[in-house]
């Protein structure tokens, strides 16, 4: 029985301000159902100043519940202002009950309506538990009582979730309380046999509704399709969707679903097509499944343009559907396109949530553009959006793989004071990233301390730090750790014995290796291919062709098909012996077995036909390289000019890497790009991207100046790496006003400079005196494009004051405050402690 009921509260609208209260109320839709909670709570809670305003700040488009009692209207408000979100639908529904329980016995079956709105809602979002928690309260606490709508709503509810024993047991329920079933509890049944996976029960039901007075209509095909989609049988859904006499939107809708989710999607489309021949608008559900399909077939300009189409029809894309979007262009590098999508999500079709920014920092994270990662993290806030563990997680591992190993722990820090708790995933970056840096001592003592933060090691984890023991000839400490690993319940994989293997190859030679796989197999642990390749390579150092051909085989015979690195290992070996037909053979073999001829594949095997003299067809390996899209790097051009070099120098003299960009000169990079281009192989900006950057970091000014100009010649842009190699450059050379000259033009073009460029250039002239100038630059430069924390890490806290340049730090923090680009007090804390140890 609901509790006693206070004296009925006021029927019309007080005359006092909201303001009367001790408090302003506030505004967001949370905080005001809070605030409507906590009135609720009070003993007087009738007399509560700001209930007669609430409805009107709750929802303001409810005019027609004026003349309606305050518990009413404010039940309707509350139910109208958490629509939108799962989370404050949460909130309202104790709001309701208290309402409903609070109001006396005659105003209780006006509740009918807020319920019934409530019970729409929560079955939007699926939100069963919710759902019967409200049908209990209208069960026990009647009036009113539930319907046959409110049944209807339940089972249909239970039906989608394939819970059909508790469905069938409200049917009961349904029928004892005087309700009949109709014809949509029928549908709903149908539907919860599917996603039961009972097809012939669905089925049966199905066919006997004309039995029981029911015929079938387009709400019964629908669900009998709609579940039979959802058991993967497309081909019975289409034939009783030929069965139709008039087929209507909605189950074309679920069918274009249905064959998109089936890989059908091309059919799925043909669906599309025709519902909108037929002169309807298909649904937002339609489009979704098809956007879907084409990002997962890597058909993402298709999915935008479809995004596009919906626009034009009037509908609003939902964020899962435009997220894919993203996704799919994040996936294929093609960053302006990702951001220009989630330009145009902002501006109308909807609101990016967590997982939109996160596609983005993972796009971004991928292009090595951690500064442009960095970025979103301010302006997800700006826009309401919490980062949380997986933002902050890929971030990490970004600053990790770019070397930034103490900009990953100030990360850390963040996250720790935005009340998110690292995880293993987060600490594994950290271990790798360290014993990457040969950092091993630091490496044991963070993951000696997880156990302590309550974080287990994974097999990730174990594995990580047993390559950096092996790699730091740490040996027997890495046996231990991989006792301890067994120990700990985890199983070796290929990645924790491969350094085992290649220490022992590296430290007694091959046999050592070949042992240890031996006695893998004894235990029964499959060698993988990665483990076998480590071997293979040291048996072809070795010159034991023979013994590593038989080694290849019994890694075939045991399921192990080589990878391009295997491949590449063999063709290497053949190469170095000048017995070029059989490396080319094997690049055959890699082709016939469907394994990717990667650039170190193609550049083994030119410098085998350079190394001996064979220009035309080294040249010929670049011009494949470039039909098959696999981009040449430094190392494919640096081979292509000893190889020109070597031909004037005098025999035997053998030219290393360092040696071949020292002794190139600017005729012979015109000469090797006459041969280009002899050969239809057009220098771009690839081309000239790699030899710049090796000028640049050997300091060849004159060579660096020539090549830039003649691009601009012959009107190839500069790419982001390019400026990014030449201003770095420049700084090196101390020429620093060329350096502003070209990082502006960089900005001119589009691109966001890494915050190395402006480290280099601003401690650069305060080094050389100029701290004026440095102080101009850093005011006029677009610090809103980057993350406030990480300007002062990289730029102020590692580059000027550990350089002695503490003094022109507080005008620049002064600058980026005036700029509304204020760092985290956490970083603040960081400054400070930084600044104290270089008094």
């Amino acid at each position: 029985m609901p509790p006693a009921s206070p004296p009925p509260p006021p029927q019309t609208p007080s005359r006092t301000s909201p303001m009367a209260s001790s408090q302003p109320l506030p505004t967001s839709p949370a905080a005001l159902l809070a605030h409507l909670a906590g009135a609720l709570s009070t003993r007087n809670w009738f007399l509560h100043p700001s209930l007669p305003h609430l409805p009107a700040l709750l929802a303001p488009s409810l005019p027609h519940m004026l003349d309606a009692p305050l518990p009413v209207r404010l039940a309707a408000a509350a139910v109208r202002a958490a629509a939108p979100s799962r989370h404050l639908l949460g909130l309202s529904l104790p709001i309701l009950f208290r309402l409903h329980s609070l109001s006396p016995p005659p105003l209780r079956p006006l509740f009918s309506r807020p319920f019934a709105s409530l019970l729409t809602h929560l079955s939007r979002f699926a939100l069963n538990p919710l759902i019967l928690r409200l049908f209990a309260h209208m069960h026990l606490h009647s009036p009113p009582a539930p319907t046959g709508a409110t049944y209807n709503a339940l089972i249909r509810a239970l039906c989608r979730r394939a819970d059909l024993a508790r469905a069938l047991r409200y049917l009961s329920l349904m029928v004892r309380s005087g309700w009949h079933p109709d014809a949509y509890t029928f549908s709903s049944l149908i539907l919860g046999y599917c996603r039961a996976h009972r097809a012939t029960a669905a089925r049966d039901l199905f066919d006997k509704m004309p039995l029981r007075g029911f015929r079938h209509d387009a709400v019964s095909y629908a669900a009998m399709i709609e579940g039979l989609c959802d058991m993967g049988r497309i081909d019975d859904a289409l034939e009783l969707f030929g069965e139709m006499e008039q087929p209507d939107i909605h189950t074309h809708a679920l069918l274009v679903k249905g064959l998109c989710e089936a890989g059908r999607g091309e059919e799925g489309l043909r669906m599309l097509q025709r519902t909108k021949q037929f002169g309807w608008r298909p649904d937002t559900r339609a489009y979704a499944a098809v956007v879907d399909f084409l990002c997962r077939e890597q058909r993402v300009v298709e999915a935008e343009e479809m995004l596009e189409e919906m626009s034009d029809r009037g509908l609003v894309p939902s964020v899962v559907t435009c997220t894919a979007v993203v996704n799919a262009y994040c996936k294929k590098g093609r960053m302006s396109d990702a951001v220009r999508v989630f330009e145009k999500m902002k501006l109308g079709w909807c609101k990016p949530n967590v997982w939109t920014y996160n596609a983005l920092v993972w796009g971004f994270c991928k292009d090595r553009k951690v500064h442009s990662a960095m970025a979103l993290l301010n302006r997800m806030r700006a826009h309401g959006v919490e980062p949380d563990i997986v933002t902050y997680n890929l971030l990490i591992r970004a600053q990790c793989v770019d070397g930034h190993i103490e900009s990953a722990f100030r990360l850390l820090r963040l996250m720790e004071v935005d009340g998110l708790a690292a995880d293993e995933y987060t600490y594994n970056a950290l271990v790798d990233a360290l014993c990457k840096d040969g950092k091993i001592d630091q490496a044991c003592s963070l993951f000696d301390s997880l156990e302590d933060k309550g974080i287990k090691p994974n097999l990730v984890t174990f594995n990580s730090l047993i390559y950096g023991l092996c790699k730091d000839d740490q040996v027997d400490a890495a046996w231990s750790l991989l006792e301890k690993m067994v120990s700990a319940g985890f199983t070796p994989d290929t990645y924790t014995y491969s350094p085992f293997i290649e220490n022992l190859c590296k430290m007694k030679g091959s046999k050592e290796g070949l042992s240890f796989i031996d006695k893998m197999l004894k235990e029964s642990v499959k060698p993988t291919t990665v483990n076998y390749t480590i071997v293979i390579d040291k048996l072809f150092k070795e010159r034991n062709y023979g013994l590593a051909k038989k080694i290849w085989g019994q890694m075939v015979s045991l399921g192990c098909d080589p990878d391009a690195v295997t491949y590449t290992t063999s063709m290497r070996a053949y190469c170095n012996e000048g017995r070029l037909i059989e490396a080319e053979n094997v690049m055959g073999a890699m082709n016939k077995s469907a394994v990717t001829v990667d650039t170190i594949a193609y550049n083994t095997l030119m410098q085998g036909h350079a190394s001996i003299g064979h220009t035309d067809s080294a040249v010929s390996i670049l011009k494949h390289m470039e039909n098959v899209a696999s981009v040449p790097n430094q190392f494919t051009y640096t081979i292509l000019l000893r190889h020109l070099l070597q031909r004037r120098l005098a025999e035997g003299v053998i030219l290393n890497v360092a040696a071949v960009w020292k002794t190139t000169e600017l005729t012979d990079i015109f000469e090797l790009f006459e041969i280009m281009t002899k050969n239809n192989i057009v220098p771009n900006t690839n081309t000239y991207s790699a030899i710049l950057e090796k000028f640049s970091e050997d300091g060849r000014s004159k060579e660096v100046t020539s090549l830039v100009s003649r691009m601009k010649d012959d009107n190839i842009s500069l790419n982001e790496d390019i400026y990014t190699a030449v201003i770095i450059f420049l700084c090196k050379s101390k020429l620093y006003s060329y350096a502003w000259v070209l990082l502006r033009s960089m900005i001119g073009h589009g691109f966001a400079p890494q915050l190395m460029c402006y480290q280099h250039l601003l401690c650069g002239l305060i080094s050389e005196g100029q701290a004026n100038m440095a102080k101009v630059i850093f005011g006029n430069s677009r610090w809103e494009d980057y993350n406030p924390d990480e300007i002062v890490w990289k730029v102020i806290i590692d580059d000027l004051i550990r350089k002695g340049h503490s003094v022109s730090c507080q005008d620049m923090i002064s600058r980026l405050e005036q700029m509304n680009c204020r760092p985290s007090n956490q970083t603040y804390a960081m400054l400070a402690e930084e600044l104290s140890t270089r008094e």
